[in-house]
C-alpha cells in the first residue's frame, strides 16, 4: 500500500503500534543480552568486552551497546520495571532512565508513576532523585571519558573531556592558572591554547621506555623480580628492541641485537591501516607491531611480516597462540590453534517473538498535567523508609 494515501489516523495508529512492539522486543533483547553477558560469550570470539561484539556483530555503537549492557545488567532485580517493558506499558526511554535511580524497593512506586508521565518527565524525575543517591560518585568515575570529532565546517578538532567534579575543578584551575592574558585575544582562546600545552609539552618525540626481562630455563621476570608469562615475553619482544645476553665466566655478553620496528614503519602501518585490525576491533589509538611470523622462528621486521594490533589483541594473540595469515592485499585472517576463524558466522536461530503488545498501553495515562515532583519526593521516600 502507497503509504502516502494511508488516512493520518491509520499513520497515528500503525505509529503507536511499532512503539508498543518495539518496547515488547526491546524486552526481549535484554533478557537474552543479561545471560549473554553472564555467560561472558563475548569473549569466545576475541573480544574485550561485550560492547566490541555488540558494535561488530549487532551494528550498535558503543554509547548505545553500554547503555543497554547497564539496563540489561540492572533490569533482573527491577520486576516491575521490567514487566512494564515487556508488557509495552513502559518504553524502552523510560526504563533507561528509571533503571539509573530505581532499587528493589522503589521498584513497584516508581513503574506505576512513570505509567503516569511522559518519558521527558520521567528523565526529570530521575535527575531529581540522582540529586539525592550517594551512587552519583562512583557514576562520575564509571562515565569519565575523551572523545573527540572533525568539525565538519572548519575541520577543527573538538575535544570533549568528561571527569568527575573534583578532578575537573583543578583542571579548569590549572588551565586558568596557565592561560596568558593578552590583548585581542579572547579568554576562551588563551584558555585552548593553556590547555594545549599543558597537555602536549614539548615537540620532543620520546622513544618507548625500555623493559628489561630475564629469561630463564623454565621461568622468566622483570628487572624488579616480578614474575611474567612466557607469552607477555614474547609479546614484549614482538614489538620492541630484543638485546640476547648471555651470562658467561666474566660476565654479561651482548650475543646480539635486534631492533624494533622503526618510526617509518609504524608511521606506515597507521597510514595502511586506520584502525586494529584484529576482525571486529576498531580501536585507533596506541598499537603495537606484530610479527606474523615471530622473530625466534625467523620473521623479519618487513612489512609484509607486521599487522597492526591494539595492546588487548597483540597480547590475545600470543597468550591464545592464534594463527594469522596475511594475504598480499593486506587482509588478515585470524584462527584458533584448532583451525576454527575468530570471525565465524553465527548460526541461525528461530527469533523467540514477544506476546503481542496493547498498543494502548504505551501511550501511558497522561492527561496533561504538571510533572508534581513533591509528589515524586513523598512517594519514594515513604516507599523507602517502609523497606
Amino acid at each position: 500500500m502507497d503509504i502516502t494515501t494511508v488516512p493520518s489516523e491509520y499513520l497515528e495508529a500503525e505509529l503507536v503500534a511499532h512503539a508498543a512492539w518495539e518496547a515488547t522486543g526491546m524486552a526481549r533483547m535484554l533478557d537474552v543480552l543479561a545471560e549473554f553477558d553472564r555467560r561472558r560469550v563475548w569473549e569466545h570470539w576475541g573480544c574485550a568486552s561485550p560492547q566490541q561484539w555488540l558494535g561488530w556483530k549487532c551494528a550498535l555503537g558503543y554509547v548505545a551497546a553500554s547503555e543497554r549492557l547497564r539496563v540489561a545488567r540492572v533490569l533482573g532485580s527491577l520486576p516491575a520495571i521490567r514487566d512494564g517493558l515487556s508488557r509495552g506499558k513502559l518504553s524502552f526511554s523510560k526504563v533507561r532512565e528509571l533503571t539509573r535511580v530505581a532499587t528493589p524497593e522503589t521498584d513497584e512506586c516508581l513503574a506505576g508513576i512513570a505509567e503516569c508521565a511522559t518519558a521527558a518527565q520521567v528523565a526529570k524525575m530521575a535527575s531529581a532523585l540522582r540529586k539525592r543517591t550517594p551512587k552519583d560518585v562512583v557514576c562520575q568515575l564509571d562515565s569519565r571519558g575523551l572523545r573527540w570529532e572533525t568539525d565538519e565546517v572548519d575541520g577543527s578538532m573538538v575535544i570533549t573531556l568528561r571527569l568527575p567534579t573534583d578532578t575537573g575543578q583543578a583542571v579548569i584551575a590549572a588551565v586558568n592558572a596557565a592561560s596568558q592574558v593578552e590583548a585581542g585575544v579572547p579568554r576562551r582562546q588563551a584558555m585552548a591554547d593553556a590547555c594545549a600545552r599543558l597537555i602536549t609539552g614539548s615537540d620532543e618525540v620520546r622513544a618507548r621506555p625500555e623493559v628489561i626481562v630475564h629469561l630463564h630455563a623454565d621461568a622468566a621476570a622483570f628487572e624488579d623480580g616480578t614474575a611474567v608469562a612466557p607469552e607477555i615475553v614474547e609479546c614484549l619482544a614482538c614489538d620492541g628492541p630484543v638485546t640476547t645476553v648471555a651470562d658467561t665466566e666474566v660476565g654479561p655478553v651482548v650475543i646480539k641485537k635486534d631492533p624494533p620496528p622503526t618510526r617509518a614503519q609504524r608511521r606506515w602501518l597507521r597510514m595502511r591501516h586506520r584502525t586494529c585490525q584484529f576482525p571486529g576491533c576498531h580501536h585507533d589509538g596506541s598499537f603495537d607491531a606484530h610479527h606474523v611470523v615471530p622473530r625466534h622462528l625467523g620473521g623479519k621486521t618487513h612489512l609484509r611480516n607486521m599487522v597492526r594490533f591494539c595492546q588487548f589483541h597483540h597480547r590475545l594473540v600470543h597468550v591464545l597462540g592464534l594463527r594469522l595469515t596475511l594475504h598480499p592485499d593486506r587482509s588478515l585472517d585470524v584462527t584458533f590453534p584448532a583451525g576454527n576463524p575468530v570471525d565465524r558466522t553465527i548460526e541461525f536461530a528461530p527469533f523467540v517473538a514477544p506476546a503481542p503488545a496493547d498498543p494502548n498501553l504505551i501511550t501511558g495515562t497522561w492527561t496533561g498535567e504538571r510533572l508534581q515532583m513533591d509528589y515524586l519526593q513523598i512517594a519514594v521516600s515513604s516507599v523507602s523508609k517502609a523497606a
